[in-house]
C-alpha cells in the first residue's frame, strides 16, 4: 500500500473553515453595537470638555477683568459706564458683550475681540455688598458681580468682587 505524500499534512477542511467565519461573524455583529457607542460617547466627550475649557477661560478672564475694574468717577465705587442683564462696560472702555452667539471682549479704540464662540446666553447680575440686593440701577454701588455662561446643556458662572472697594471703608 502507497501512502501519499500529503497524508501528514493538516487542513483545515471547507466546512471547518465555513463555521470559523459563522462564529467571527456572530461576535463581530455583538461587538460592534459596542464600539459604536464607545466611538459615539468619545466624540460627546471631547467636544464637552473642548466647550468647557473655552467657557472656564472666559469665565476666568471676565473674573480679572471685574476685579481689575476702574474706580468711578468721583473716586467712590466702581467705574461702570454701561450695565445690562447681558453686557458691562466698564469706565475704561472694557466690558463684554454678547452678540450672535459670540461672548465678546469689548477693547477700547479697537474692535471687540471673540472670547468664546458658541455661547448660547450670558447673565450678568449686579449685588450690594450684602450679596442679595441689586445694584443694576445703580452699577456704581455695586460689590459682587455674578456672570453666568451658557452653551448647550453647559452653564459655567463666576462671582467676582471689583478691588476697588479695598480701603474705601464701607467695602465689605
Amino acid at each position: 500500500m502507497r501512502r501519499s505524500k500529503y497524508a501528514n499534512l493538516h487542513a483545515f477542511t471547507l466546512l471547518e473553515l465555513m463555521a470559523a467565519i459563522v462564529v467571527m461573524s456572530i461576535i463581530s455583529v455583538v461587538l460592534l453595537p459596542v464600539l459604536t457607542s464607545a466611538s459615539e460617547s468619545y466624540t460627546t466627550t471631547r467636544e464637552v470638555r473642548a466647550r468647557t475649557e473655552h467657557m472656564a477661560f472666559a469665565l476666568d478672564r471676565i473674573a480679572r477683568m471685574i476685579r481689575q475694574a476702574p474706580i468711578g468717577a468721583d473716586d467712590s465705587g466702581v467705574g461702570i459706564q454701561t450695565a445690562t442683564a447681558n453686557s458691562v462696560v466698564f469706565a475704561d472702555g472694557t466690558g463684554i458683550e454678547l452678540s450672535s452667539g459670540q461672548l465678546e471682549l469689548v477693547v477700547p479704540g479697537e474692535s471687540n475681540a471673540l472670547l468664546c464662540d458658541g455661547v448660547d446666553s450670558l447673565s450678568i447680575q449686579y449685588f450690594a455688598n450684602d450679596g442679595t440686593t441689586s445694584t443694576l440701577a445703580t452699577p456704581t454701588d455695586t460689590h459682587r458681580i455674578s456672570v453666568t455662561l451658557t452653551s448647550g446643556q453647559l452653564t459655567m458662572s463666576v462671582v467676582a468682587h471689583p478691588r476697588v472697594w479695598i480701603g474705601q471703608g464701607d467695602g465689605t
